[in-house]
């Protein structure tokens, strides 16, 4: 809510909120949170939001330092890939480099 805002006076305002979420994080934390940003992102329906959350989930799995597919998102995949192929940047730019992070062929 007032995400807008947010952004219009601090343009990294979603780098830092995610840098405080992921800050001193392990690895393993940064696996188990993956689940809650999966859900997320099917509750997104802006591609600014889901562009942002999609670099989130890079960086959990860059803290994570795996290529092992989550089974949240392995069990949601097709859903997920429906999902963001709506909004075309997304799509076309987060969502590839997750698949090529996760080794995932399309």
């Amino acid at each position: 809510m007032g995400w807008e805002d947010k952004v219009d006076n601090d343009e990294w305002y979603f780098s830092h909120s995610f840098e405080s979420i992921t800050e001193g994080m392990s690895s393993k934390e940064a696996f188990n949170y993956i689940p809650n940003v999966i859900e997320v992102l099917f509750k997104l329906d802006d591609d600014f939001l889901i562009w942002e959350t999609l670099y989130f989930l890079i960086e959990l799995y860059s803290i994570d330092d795996t290529t092992q597919v989550h089974p949240s998102i392995e069990n949601n995949l097709s859903q997920l890939k429906q999902h963001i192929l709506k909004y075309q940047d997304s799509y076309t730019t987060p969502f590839k480099k997750l698949m090529r992070v996760l080794r995932i062929k399309e």
